[in-house]
């Protein structure tokens, strides 16, 4: 992390200068009611629908439960976390923690030296974000449902240490929120909406530990299994690697993402296809083949009914503009 913002996120808070004293943690500082769930109105500056604070520390973090989803950066050293009353997590510098707005937390004291951000980030942040960053990708998908609609008891950790666009976005984000004067709201929650985006393509990031119901773990996998093998994926070889009938796989991932594992497959393959048309000269029939298609008029159909135009017109329009939006997709 950049040197000059670590030593300001380093800084000992007012908060912080008051446990110090001997003084534990003020719940008014979080919350009116009698339960210790923190209000994003206590906590969150004006209409933001996202902002940032430096993880209190010093002192244990009681118990608690949220009224917005909160993503944990840690920015150097670590933190311990107990969540649900069950799950021990200990996140490591480089690693991400995302928690549901039901799940309940609490963190044991951190020393000087460790540093984190939380993120806090209202539910109707993903109501303005989703067309940003786009559709299509399962476990983006996944996501946005379990962390932004279910209200569910669970959360996601992610190892990015090794991810420097993902730790690039993270630091903008916090000099914007923490330091900018800008109040260009759009800005800010296009930003987190490309964090989001990116975590969407690194499945490989998300580490083991996640408390989550067991349709939900069948989802991930398989979205995991898409975003891997997606050139030579297969619902038998899923079903076989799951130890689950091909029939009773293909009910689950339909009932819970509402797309069969065809229609997910396509979406990848599709969106994979169209990152190699815009930023690659590979010839549009190797682009065919490299993606997992073996006929090439069924992946032309698929092609034009999701981006409204050919594969070559689609290249034609991105080389001509320079830009991403200047062709609309229709789905």
């Amino acid at each position: 992390m950049n040197g000059r913002l670590l030593e300001v996120l380093s800084e000992i808070t007012d908060e912080e200068r008051e446990i110090l004293s001997g003084k534990e943690i003020d719940k008014t500082l979080y919350t009116d009611g009698e339960e210790f769930t923190v209000d994003s109105g206590k906590v969150l500056s004006g209409e933001k629908l996202v902002d940032v604070r430096p993880h209190t520390r010093f002192t244990y973090f009681p118990k608690h439960k949220h009224n917005y989803i909160e993503l944990i950066y840690m920015c150097k050293g670590k933190t311990r976390h107990t969540i649900n009353s069950s799950d021990k997590v200990e996140l490591n510098e480089g690693e991400i923690l995302l928690l549901g707005a039901d799940a309940e937390h609490e963190v044991d004291a951190a020393e000087m030296g460790d540093i984190a951000v939380n993120f806090i980030i209202k539910p109707e942040f993903f109501n303005v974000t989703l067309d940003l960053v786009g559709y299509g990708n399962s476990i983006y998908n996944f996501i946005m449902t379990e962390l932004s609609e279910n209200g569910d008891e669970c959360f996601m950790k992610f190892d990015v240490s090794d991810m420097l666009p993902i730790k690039n976005l993270i630091e903008n984000m916090i000099w914007f929120l923490k330091f900018s004067d800008n109040e260009n709201f759009n800005v800010q929650n296009t930003t987190m909406g490309l964090i989001f985006a990116e975590l969407s393509e690194r499945t490989e990031t998300l580490k083991s530990g996640q408390s989550l119901k067991y349709e939900q773990e069948i989802a991930l996998k398989t979205a995991q299994y898409i975003e891997s093998s997606f050139k030579t994926a297969r619902l038998s070889e899923l079903a076989e690697k799951l130890h689950l009938p091909v029939v009773t796989l293909s009910r689950m991932i339909k009932a819970y993402n509402g797309d069969s594992f065809k229609e997910l497959l396509q979406k990848k393959r599709l969106q994979e296809a169209e990152k190699l048309i815009v930023h690659t000269k590979m010839p549009i029939t190797e682009i065919i083949y490299s993606v997992g298609y073996e006929n090439t008029n069924f992946f032309y159909k698929m092609f034009s009914n999701k981006y409204g135009c050919s594969p070559k017109e689609y290249r034609t329009a991105h080389l001509t503009h320079g830009e991403k939006t200047v062709v609309k997709k229709v789905k």
